[in-house]
């Protein structure tokens, strides 16, 4: 029976009409369909539902979305994500897909990834169709419908949340599987596709949930954590874990799926997934308390994402800065929690072989520095006078470090707002890791630093490298107007050498839509000199809040060649370092560690594009001359 009722998401704040079942949020755990005697079969309706993605109280969108028929027989909802198929290779798969829309459908996804079939099929309203096909091909992948004009990609809008996951199994499993699959999916209001972040009607979900209505993940320190994390937005994503290395298992589209041998495992804390990718990630928590897992993009977690999405006009407001709970009430969209239990019977150590080192950093703020609005910046003290009261660096202060070095460093904040500080990429203990009102655990968690006030942070860097510290308070203001810094991390007795050792970081100037990418403060850095013959580290970080930045490094129009040497921090296996072109695209978040080295003097010239919101695009040129 056709459903008839306009397809046009749209939001409620009354119970939803009779004529919409309620949907589920799908968390993946249970496979879809039955499977017998190495046949699954799964009978798929798309159908209309109300989503309440922020609870059951929640405002309700009208959306389609799939559901399991058998399932929906007996009572239950359609799903978003939609049901989920897994199987082990080898299974025959027999989907059936019933369109009770009043829309024509097309469906795709529904294929083994080895054959050559067609991907897609289109159903009529009111006409249901079969595919039969054998999954021989291992790996994470996704199926996904569309209804709009436009049949290319995922859905932005009505169709947004018709897909759903597809695990094939290497091998039958002994055990059910122990890994979890997050789903990522995105929901712009129909009338506000053209309208900027802040000003239309969006959200964004994981699993069907929005923070801080996503499912909390807990775990005992040492255990083994398995995910498949899919993007199924129209949106791209660096997704950044708090406080541990994932290691990279596999990274897949919609139609493969590369899952990498031990030589090309790698090891990040922040990975870019573009629209419609895939990533399998295995980490272990070793340290207990409180963590996230989050988009790095500020405008996919800020509180515009919360419902009832009035139309703000900026990605912070009075009250996100000053909610009672930083946490639960200034972010949302994109965000998952994790609390890390302490393993009975295991003690926690800490090294006290040498005094700790002791820092103080200074959160400053000066009035009217871009244009009518104010700069932030952070300011190391070096001496035994602290920095004057309107003094601030953008980027902050450059702080060096030793790997294993005990450091004890005091905050101060000297502004007139609310600030915490995440230690980006650094593995410290949770109540230091600067989410205020969550890092640490229930009952003891790390306070916003007032204005006046300090807080003192503990580090111990396990790993040499590349990493960033930034505000984690109001980053649409903070974050965009200077609250970032660099913090390279040496091998013990190493020294760092400004002349071959090379930061780029690239932030914003401002905290207007138009404000200039800054690249280490500037808009137009001076040249540099290098030296030939000798190998250059090259450091580069991208701390704006919503940019891609593409780098390349060219003599004339010819692009050179250099080695990866860490990424996030983590140094690479040696075929991950092979030489390659010196092109790079990184998003916020991430860090990236070259080794270059110019045979001859030449002139050379380092690249950076960076891609805004709305096809903003910038390009920043370094002249670099080999002498």
């Amino acid at each position: 029976m056709l459903v008839h009722v306009p397809l046009i998401a749209t939001l409620l704040f009354t119970p939803a009409s009779d004529s919409a079942a309620r949907v589920a949020p799908n968390d993946n755990r249970a496979p879809a369909g039955r499977l017998r005697n190495g046949v699954l079969t799964l009978q798929l309706d798309a159908a209309l539902g109300t989503w309440s993605p922020e609870g059951e109280h929640g405002p309700q969108i009208v959306i389609a979305a799939f559901g399991e028929r058998g399932r929906r027989g007996r009572g239950g909802p359609v799903q978003i994500p939609g049901p989920l198929i897994r199987v082990p290779a080898g299974t025959e798969l027999r989907i059936t897909v019933r369109n009770t829309l009043d829309l024509p459908l097309l469906v795709r996804g529904l294929y083994d990834r080895g054959a050559t079939q067609s991907d897609s099929i289109d159903v009529a309203p009111g006409a249901v169709r079969e595919m039969r096909f054998r999954a021989v091909t291992p790996g994470t992948y996704y199926y996904w419908a569309r209804t709009t004009g436009n049949r290319v990609g995922l859905g932005r809008t009505d169709d947004s949340q018709l897909n759903g996951a597809i695990v094939v199994d290497p091998v039958a499993p002994q055990d059910p599987p122990s890994d979890r699959i997050l789903v990522i999916t995105n929901w712009v209001h129909p009338a506000d596709t053209t309208l900027p972040v802040g000003e239309r009607r969006e959200l964004m979900g994981i699993n069907g949930r929005s923070w801080p209505y996503t499912e909390r993940f807990a775990y005992t320190a040492g255990d083994t954590v398995r995910w498949r994390v899919l993007n199924l937005s129209p949106r791209i994503h660096p997704m950044h874990l708090h406080g541990f290395y994932f290691r990279v298992d596999s990274r897949g589209t919609a139609a493969r799926d590369t899952v990498y041998g031990a030589e090309l495992q790698r090891h990040a804390v922040t990975e870019f997934m573009a629209t419609g990718t895939t990533m399998a990630m295995t980490w272990v928590p070793t340290r207990p308390g409180n963590w996230l897992f989050h988009c790095h993009l500020i405008a996919h977690i800020s509180p515009v994402m919360r419902a009832p999405y009035a139309r703000l006009g900026a990605e912070s407001t009075p009250a996100a800065m000053h909610a009672a709970n930083h946490a639960f009430e200034s972010m949302a969209g994109l965000v998952v929690g994790i609390q890390v239990s302490s393993r009975a019977g295991v003690a926690l150590t800490t090294s006290v072989n040498a005094p700790p080192r002791a820092l103080r950093l200074f959160v400053q703020k000066r009035a009217q520095y871009f244009g009518t609005a104010a700069g932030y910046g952070f300011v190391l003290q070096g001496d035994s006078v602290p920095p004057a009261r309107d003094s601030i660096r953008i980027p902050g202060s450059p702080i060096v470090l030793q790997r294993g070095e005990r450091v004890v460093l005091t905050l101060l904040n000297r502004t007139d707002e609310l600030v915490s500080v995440h230690w980006h990429g650094i593995e410290v203990e949770s109540f230091y890791d600067g989410v205020a009102d969550w890092s640490g655990r229930p009952g003891h968690t790390a306070p916003r630093i007032a204005p006046g006030d300090s807080f003192v942070v503990h580090l111990n860097p396990d790993r040499a490298g590349t990493f960033i510290y930034h505000t984690h308070q109001d980053e649409g203001v903070q974050l965009l107007s200077g609250l970032y810094g660099s913090l390279v991390v040496l091998a013990p007795g190493e020294v760092f050498d400004s002349t071959t050792d090379h930061v780029f970081l690239i932030g914003r100037g401002g905290a207007s839509p138009n404000a200039p990418v800054l690249f280490n403060g500037v808009t137009a850095p001076a040249s540099v000199d290098w030296k030939a013959g000798v190998t250059h580290r090259l450091r580069f970080i991208n701390i704006t809040a919503n940019d891609v930045e593409e780098v390349t490094l060219a003599r004339d129009s010819s692009v050179q060649d250099w080695r990866l040497f860490a990424k996030d921090g983590a140094e690479v296996s040696a075929e991950r370092a092979a030489a390659q072109p010196a092109r790079l695209r990184m998003g916020p978040g991430e860090t990236y560690d070259f080794a270059f080295t110019p045979i001859a003097p030449s002139d050379l010239t380092l690249l950076a594009v960076v891609r805004g919101r709305a096809g903003m695009v910038w390009q920043i040129r370094l002249p670099i001359r080999v002498r």
